[in-house]
C-alpha cells in the first residue's frame, strides 16, 4: 500500500532539507526507523521519500540495501561545479535575467559567515533558474544547486573572501557586460574546481 500522501510529502521535505543542510555525512546510511520516529511518520513514507531522493541523486541505494548519502569524492565535487558552471553560463548566454537578482531575505552588504554566504549563493542561482524560459534548463539548474548545497556549506573552510566574491557574481550577472559575466562566473567555478580535493576532505566529518 502506498504511503498516505500528506505523510509522504512531509517525510520527503524533511529528509531533503536535512540532506541539503549537510546533516548526514557522505556515505552515511539513513537509519529509516530513527528518522521515521523523529519525523513522526511510519517507515513507509520514509522509504518512499528516499526513493524520490535517489531519483534526484541526493541519495543512493547502499550495497547491502537501505539508503545512503553519496560520497563526495574530489572528482564528484569537480564534476558538480563544472556542470553548474556550464548550466549558469549557458542560461545567461541564451537569456539575460529580466529582473535584478538578489538572494532572498538577505541584504548583500550584510552577508557574513560561511553558512550565510552558502545559502545566499544558492538563493542567487535559484533565482536565476526561476527566470529561465526553458523549464528543462530551470530544472537542471535547480538540481545542480540542490546537489551542491551541502558542499557549499563547507567552502568557507578552504576559501576566504566568499562574501566579496558573491557580491561580484551578483553584480556581474545583473549589470556586467557579456564577457565580464562569463569571466567572473568561470573564475568562480574554476576556483572551486581547483580546490575540489580540499572541499571533499572538509566534508569528513560534518558538524
Amino acid at each position: 500500500m502506498s504511503p498516505e500522501p500528506v505523510a509522504a510529502d512531509r517525510a520527503y521535505l524533511l529528509l531533503k532539507t536535512d540532506i541539503l543542510s549537510g546533516r548526514f555525512s557522505p556515505g552515511g546510511t539513513i537509519i529509516e526507523r530513527a528518522v521515521a520516529i523523529e519525523y513522526g511518520v511510519s517507515i513507509s513514507p520514509i522509504r518512499d521519500a528516499a526513493q524520490r531522493l535517489v531519483g534526484e541523486h541526493l541519495l543512493e541505494i547502499g550495497t547491502g540495501g537501505g539508503f545512503r548519502v553519496p560520497i563526495a569524492t574530489p572528482a564528484a565535487v569537480r564534476d558538480l561545479y563544472s556542470w553548474h558552471d556550464h548550466l549558469v553560463r549557458h542560461l545567461i548566454k541564451v537569456q539575460m535575467p529580466t529582473e535584478l537578482l538578489t538572494p532572498k531575505s538577505l541584504v548583500m552588504q550584510d552577508i557574513v559567515g560561511g553558512e550565510k554566504v552558502a545559502r545566499a549563493a544558492t538563493g542567487l542561482f535559484r533565482a536565476l533558474a526561476d527566470q529561465a524560459i526553458n523549464r528543462e534548463h530551470a530544472r537542471s539548474l535547480h538540481a545542480a544547486n540542490d546537489r551542491l548545497q551541502a558542499i557549499r556549506l563547507r567552502e568557507h573552510l578552504v576559501m576566504d573572501n566568499l562574501d566579496m566574491e558573491l557580491q561580484q557574481i551578483t553584480a556581474a550577472i545583473n549589470c556586467g557586460s557579456g564577457l565580464n559575466r562569463f569571466s567572473v562566473l568561470r573564475a568562480y567555478h574554476r576556483r572551486r574546481m581547483r580546490r575540489a580535493e580540499k572541499i571533499s576532505d572538509s566534508l569528513w566529518p560534518l558538524g
